[in-house]
């Protein structure tokens, strides 16, 4: 699996920091499945997306 670079805005920035700060366990899961994870499997479907239809030529 390759590197994934996560992209936030500023919102997401702040919101990150407060959990950082709250030490809030359930809403820092909650911010890794809506907002972390999305990216990070984005491009994993890409990637393979890319890689099946390399194989199809």
């Amino acid at each position: 699996m390759s590197k994934v670079s996560v992209v936030l805005d500023e919102q997401q920035q702040a919101q990150l920091r407060m959990l950082l700060a709250d030490r809030d366990g359930v809403e820092a899961l909650q911010f890794l499945r809506d907002v972390i994870f999305p990216q990070v499997e984005a491009i994993r479907r890409k990637e393979l997306r890319s890689h099946l239809e390399a194989g199809q030529r």
